[in-house]
């Protein structure tokens, strides 16, 4: 009898599969892929820190997350409009190297859109008085100090739509990597607009 084909075990099976954990990063709080890695081109290399998957757009293939748009990363992304992306998934054993081109968004209906559907818990972290990496004396959250140690009102919060950025980011390419103890399986996925080439690889 013929061995069925599992979800890892072909390229569309893979690709339906890394889309589905993607989605799943976006409405699980506690899900790894909802903390992925973001790196950005500095003025000394490559620039990375963690950030928030805010969503997925399909079939648009657009990720998105949201900054402080005084943010070191903001020029960055400026300058360098391509950003890559590292999620890894511990129970899977699946990484993903994600890579494309980077759009920000801050006075338009998108930022809005964003924005609005931004938790208060959230939005108070664009406050801050001053930029984010600004030198200062003592720890402090930056954020002044009627927003300190209580939960700020809806109207309290929208002082930090000024600072509010969404970066989305068209997806031109995945490399998916899954851990094995039998031997790792690797494959690539590569668009060009929205013809999509897909291939195995040697991990």
């Amino acid at each position: 009898m013929k061995k069925k084909k599992g979800k890892w075990d072909t390229l569309d099976g893979i690709l339906n599969e890394i889309w589905s954990m993607l989605k799943r990063g976006v409405t699980h709080f506690n899900d790894p892929f909802h903390w992925p890695v973001l790196g950005t081109t500095g003025k000394s290399g490559c620039s990375l820190r963690t950030v928030i998957l805010r969503q997925l757009i399909l079939p648009d293939r657009i990720l998105v997350c949201h900054t402080d748009d005084r943010a070191t990363k903001v020029q960055e992304i400026c300058n360098s409009n391509k950003v890559s992306w590292l999620f890894y998934h511990p129970e899977s054993k699946v990484q993903l190297r994600i890579s494309g081109q980077a759009k920000l968004h801050t006075d338009d209906k998108f930022a809005d859109d964003q924005w609005a559907a931004t938790k208060i818990a959230s939005r108070f972290n664009y406050c801050a008085t001053q930029p984010p990496g600004t030198p200062i004396d003592k720890p402090s959250s930056g954020l002044p100090d009627f927003l300190l140690n209580k939960i700020p009102t809806l109207l309290e919060t929208e002082r930090g739509r000024k600072n509010f950025m969404a970066i989305a980011c068209r997806i031109d390419s995945i490399d998916w990597l899954m851990l094995r103890a039998l031997g790792h399986r690797r494959a690539r996925f590569d668009w060009d607009e929205n013809r999509l080439s897909a291939t195995w690889l040697i991990p």
